[in-house]
């Protein structure tokens, strides 16, 4: 039966942190992990190997039966370059007609100015927003053809419910002009939630959440200077553990549909789930004041323009 059938997940930034956590809890559980991340000589192999060592772990304690063993695969993807998006899209594309579950995890912590990508717009934008937003719209289609009881799930794992709206998203929407640290983290923040929210509109059989992690014992920070790198260092032991967070991100989303569970609830009548939490319990969480109709279409709109100038094959 297609219940015995492994379920495909694509994690983003899988080769670190929260994504390397969800994606050997996924394989685990028995699911396909597509990981995606960035090329270096070896990882692939390495990677694969890995999840299929998750995947053996829990093999052993079932009959052997007739039970489809997951496929494992790594895809590498540049996701500061939307080109490289879109090729990672296609390749995984070409292998999986159906994706169940799409977790983002891509980011970076600096302290760096605005600095542009190939495409001419902020690294830390594209890595948090733009590249999200791309694998989330190139990979629709086969979103689209899951079978899990309480639909597919799109997660991206920033900001959610913690950031404060972005004041200047109309008039300097990419922060070419008002750039600062927390206006960066703002605006990510608040473009996961009004894009995810356009995107949950147009699609209202799938799950889009933006999920915020709390402090995880992670190489986070490994772009901050010396002195801020260290005192991130001597803050982690307080951390949870990127094993913890993952069942924490992955079990009232990604698990939860599977076995169809309810999801952690939507918010009024925003079409995106919110979610943080303490003491391990995913809490469900509001999306910040600004989050206006409004507000939402001039996003998703410059978004859209966004992808198609770096010649993203998107519609609205």
């Amino acid at each position: 039966t297609s219940s015995d059938k492994p379920k495909t997940a694509v994690v983003v930034g899988s080769t670190s942190g929260i994504g390397q956590g969800i994606a050997h809890r996924l394989a685990e559980q028995g699911w396909n992990v597509v990981a995606v991340g960035r090329h270096r000589e070896g990882r692939a192999a390495a990677v694969v190997k890995t999840l299929e060592e998750y995947t053996d772990a829990i093999a052993k304690g079932k009959e052997e039966g007739n039970v489809v063993k997951p496929q494992h695969s790594f895809v590498p993807c540049d996701c500061f370059s939307l080109k490289s998006v879109q090729e990672a899209a296609k390749s995984i594309l070409e292998k999986h007609d159906t994706i169940d579950a799409l977790v983002l995890t891509q980011g970076m912590a600096t302290t760096q100015g605005f600095t542009p990508t190939v495409d001419g717009n902020d690294e830390k934008l594209t890595l948090h927003y733009f590249s999200r937003m791309a694998f989330a719209c190139l990979l629709l289609p086969a979103l689209s053809k899951s079978e899990m009881a309480k639909g597919p799930v799109i997660l991206s794992i920033l900001s959610g419910g913690v950031h404060s709206p972005y004041k200047n998203f109309e008039t300097d929407f990419s922060l070419k002009e008002n750039y600062s640290v927390s206006n960066a983290a703002n605006a990510a923040g608040f473009y996961n939630d009004l894009g995810l929210d356009a995107l949950a509109r147009s699609n209202p059989n799938m799950n889009f959440m933006h999920a915020a992690p709390g402090f995880v014992n992670t190489n986070w920070g490994t772009e901050f200077n010396p002195i801020l790198r260290a005192m991130v260092r001597c803050m982690q032991p307080l951390g949870r553990s990127p094993a913890d967070c993952a069942e924490f991100m992955a079990g009232p989303t990604i698990f939860a549909s599977a076995n169809g569970d309810d999801l952690a609830p939507k918010y009024e009548d925003v079409g995106i789930i919110c979610f943080g939490g303490t003491a391990g319990k995913a809490e469900p969480s509001t999306v910040s004041k600004g989050h206006t109709p409004e507000a939402r279409d001039f996003v998703w709109k410059q978004t859209i323009e966004i992808l198609k100038k770096a010649g993203l094959d998107v519609s609205e």
